[in-house]
């Protein structure tokens, strides 16, 4: 059940209108779902143009020259919106930015923000959400939609010891120029961490990488199709078969990893988040990147390992990952576990007329999840303010009902994989809760124009 309003602060006369914060995809995926359902909406947005962590105006942006996703082209985008056929099957950064503003275009939505405006704080009141900004004096709206995003906050660990180079998070690193000529180092093994890596093979004296456990490499093709597309096209198998199936062809297409340094996985395929890669595996077989154990601490230019052993580096490079926040809303008003929020569904905390969207870690697009979040959000929205009985209702299953949201999936035991979802099973929960609900099937959104 969601917080009742009694001793709230009253709030004066509400309007009925949405704020959402945050104008990268879902921002943008939940102002189309709103302008559909006739729910008036202020998007706000601190940069000057739409984009997200995809906007590297933004000096908090992550995303260095050679990001590119890691879901393919034809398994990511707006519903209704598919991206160019023309385009690579794993578009770069700057083609993902000029997808995301096309979007914004052809669905007028620039017309509903407000850009260069800060949400500073939200505090709930008696039938909304007071909000402030750093443009000035606060204003009153019936909901609020948290559509910041999670990749934002540097995770640092914190090593016994001093390193006397250059220790940096990857969401400062941009090119491989930076690195040129350094004994590099970079902690950690998921996508980010990776890319880094083969990049700074062209620039740097040499490049290892430290890693806790071994994981399954996933080629961006398999059998000439990008791997999430072969996956999709298979037939429909129980996740045990499934897993054993596919680790055994990776085994077949990539070989044996551990004789080149990498530990054997303590888990199955999918178990952890799915590391996507094409050139790790070369420059495994080349000898450019070396594989080395988890990092103990350090003492002035050497890294002291866990096997005992000691190496000198000129920079440490820590991809690992991001710590979530909403900064504007008091965390006590939210659930949290270990670092991450946790409320029902990735969506609904325990608090009237406030939605979350964009803190969901999966093992496919986020962009596929935001269609389908937006959608349960704005029908939730409507019925709150018209169907107040059947809105009750859904508070009311959502705290009595369990959704399955991991496929079966027993994910490591980590901090990142704190209520990890498993794509299709997600979507399937959500449709569940449609359905439960009693709310019409989902808005089709007619393809537009073909993008040039």
């Amino acid at each position: 059940m969601a917080r009742a309003q009694a001793g709230l602060e009253p709030a004066g006369e509400v309007e009925n209108r949405a704020a959402i914060v945050g104008g990268g995809p879902a921002g943008l995926t939940q102002a189309r779902v709103l302008r559909t359902l006739g729910v008036p909406f202020t998007l706000f947005e601190r940069n000057a143009d739409f984009g997200g962590l995809w906007n590297r105006d933004d000096p908090a942006s992550p995303i260095y020259d050679s990001a590119h996703l890691i879901s393919s082209r034809s398994m990511t985008g707006f519903d209704g919106f598919p991206m160019p056929g023309h385009w690579p099957d794993y578009p770069g950064g700057r083609l993902v930015l000029e997808y995301i503003r096309d979007f914004a275009r052809a669905n007028d939505l620039y017309a509903g923000a407000r850009f260069q405006e800060k949400v500073t704080r939200a505090q709930p009141v008696a039938g909304g959400w007071r909000i402030e900004t750093d443009k000035g004096g606060p204003q009153t709206f019936r909901w609020l939609i948290a559509a910041n995003g999670s990749n934002w906050v540097a995770h640092m660990p914190q090593w016994p010891g001093e390193f006397l180079g250059d220790l940096r998070h990857s969401s400062s690193f941009k090119r491989a120029q930076e690195l040129s000529g350094q004994r590099v180092l970079i902690v950690g093994l998921g996508n980010s961490g990776v890319d880094i890596a083969c990049e700074a093979t062209h620039t740097a004296r040499s490049v290892a990488v430290s890693v806790r456990r071994g994981y399954h490499v996933i080629p961006k093709h398999i059998l000439g199709k990008p791997a999430d597309v072969f996956s999709a096209s298979g037939p429909p198998l129980p996740k045990a078969l499934r897993q054993w199936v596919f680790q055994r062809l990776l085994r077949l297409l990539l070989g044996d990893l551990q004789k080149y340094g990498m530990p054997r996985p303590d888990h199955k395929l999918l178990e952890t988040h799915p590391l996507l890669n094409d050139q790790l595996v070369h420059h495994l077989h080349h000898g450019d990147i070396e594989i080395l154990p988890d990092i103990k601490g350090f003492n002035g230019d050497e890294v002291q390992f866990s096997d005992g052993s000691t190496r000198a580096f000129d920079t440490v490079i820590c991809a690992t990952g991001f710590d979530w926040e909403i900064p504007y809303i008091a965390p006590d008003l939210l659930e949290w576990s270990r670092g991450r929020i946790a409320p029902t569904l990735a969506i609904f905390p325990a608090v009237d007329n406030l939605f979350l969207l964009s803190f969901v870690e999966s093992n496919g697009s986020s962009f596929s999840l935001f269609n389908a979040m937006s959608q349960v959000i704005g029908r939730a929205i409507c019925d709150e303010w018209q169907q107040p009985a059947r809105y009750q209702r859904l508070r009311q299953l959502l705290a009595a009902e369990k959704f399955d949201v991991t496929g079966g999936l027993h994910m490591v035991d980590s901090d990142r994989h704190v209520g990890y979802m498993d794509n299709a099973s997600y979507r399937k929960a959500l449709a569940r809760l449609t359905r439960q609900i009693g709310w019409p099937k989902q808005e089709s959104f007619a393809p537009p124009s073909k993008l040039a």
